[in-house]
């Protein structure tokens, strides 16, 4: 039985200059009957790198939300896919932000291991983490 339902619903509008939908696609909600999910709001102390704490019983990260709350800060987000090595998945500026949602845990998916360095001290953030 699943003690932690992990979902999300991603809204992709882009508008033309006169402010008419292009497109306008609602993708999801995507869930995930999971185990565990934990919403965390943070702040890398200086630049070098912070691997992260994955909530108490979980060792494989199904679902990531992360979004870059500084204002000037440039975070690169890295991860250890499941059976890999680990890699740079993406550097957030600003405001922004990423996200990955697994709907299953079948097959080799997913990531064991997260790492946030920032470019500044003192950059916040927020994230989900769940699986």
């Amino acid at each position: 039985m699943a003690v932690s339902e992990n979902n999300l619903t991603l809204r992709v509008n882009q508008q033309d200059v006169n402010g008419v939908n292009i497109v306008d696609r609602t993708i999801g909600a995507i869930s995930y009957d999971g185990s565990v999910g934990e919403f965390r709001v943070g702040n890398l102390s200086d630049t070098s790198e912070h691997q992260q704490t994955f909530p108490q019983g979980l060792t494989t990260a199904l679902q990531f939300y992360f979004k870059n709350t500084h204002a000037t800060a440039k975070i690169t987000v890295a991860w250890t896919p499941t059976g890999g090595a680990k890699s740079t998945i993406a550097i957030i500026g600003p405001g922004g932000s990423i996200a990955l949602w697994g709907a299953t845990s079948a097959g080799n998916v997913g990531f064991t291991a997260l790492y946030l360095t920032s470019d500044v001290a003192a950059a916040t953030f927020e994230y989900f983490i769940g699986g």
